[in-house]
């Protein structure tokens, strides 16, 4: 979040009209990693998947400001589509209803938050921007992107010895979520964007 507001969000007129405070989640998705792992973050190392991804995005971005649209609209827009859906499923299965939000406060929104009215203006704030047809290229070309990464992440996440004991028996429960989290989204930018 620091990085995009710093870098990128000042300097681009079109980050900056579709840019949403609340649709930040690093602070909850902390909060969830800290909650799954005790109250301590793991040490702070990247995983070759996520540093191949933060290289990505900042190639990217590098190129033109204007590609990070294809990787925020593709996860926030996820998040918003899918967190309603999802965030009760696994509060259920994970048996997280005791100490609801914890866990997953990431799919969580304040009080009085319409992800509805939201995803509306987002779209609209979108659909009105003066793209190129290269820009709006490479945005599509860096959403394709995403769910292969996502995918790398996910799979060395599952592969991961030090992730295996805290994620194993999440990844079991969860699996079928997660499916159909990545189905809602996919769904969502192929009919819906």
């Amino acid at each position: 979040k620091q990085w995009y507001q710093r870098r990128v969000r000042g300097d681009c007129p079109e980050l900056q009209q579709l840019y949403f405070p609340t649709l930040f989640r690093s602070d909850a998705f902390e909060d969830d990693v800290l909650y799954f792992y005790g109250g301590e973050l793991p040490e702070d190392e990247n995983s070759p998947a996520l540093e191949e991804y933060k290289q990505q995005i900042q190639a990217d971005v590098a190129g033109d400001p204007v590609v990070l649209i294809g990787y925020l609209q593709t996860m926030q827009m996820a998040i918003l589509a899918g967190g309603a859906i999802l965030r009760p499923m696994i509060v259920r299965v994970l048996g997280l209803k005791k100490n609801y939000p914890l866990g997953v406060k990431a799919l969580d929104w304040p009080e009085g938050f319409s992800t509805a009215a939201t995803k509306k203006l987002y779209n609209e704030r979108l659909d009105a921007l003066e793209l190129s047809e290269d820009q709006k290229t490479a945005i599509f070309e860096a959403k394709r992107g995403v769910f292969a990464m996502n995918n790398k992440l996910i799979k060395e996440v599952i592969y991961s010895t030090e992730s295996r004991d805290v994620l194993l028996g999440i990844c079991k429960k969860v699996s079928a979520v997660c499916l159909l989290f990545m189905l809602l989204a996919i769904i969502y930018i192929m009919f819906l964007s």
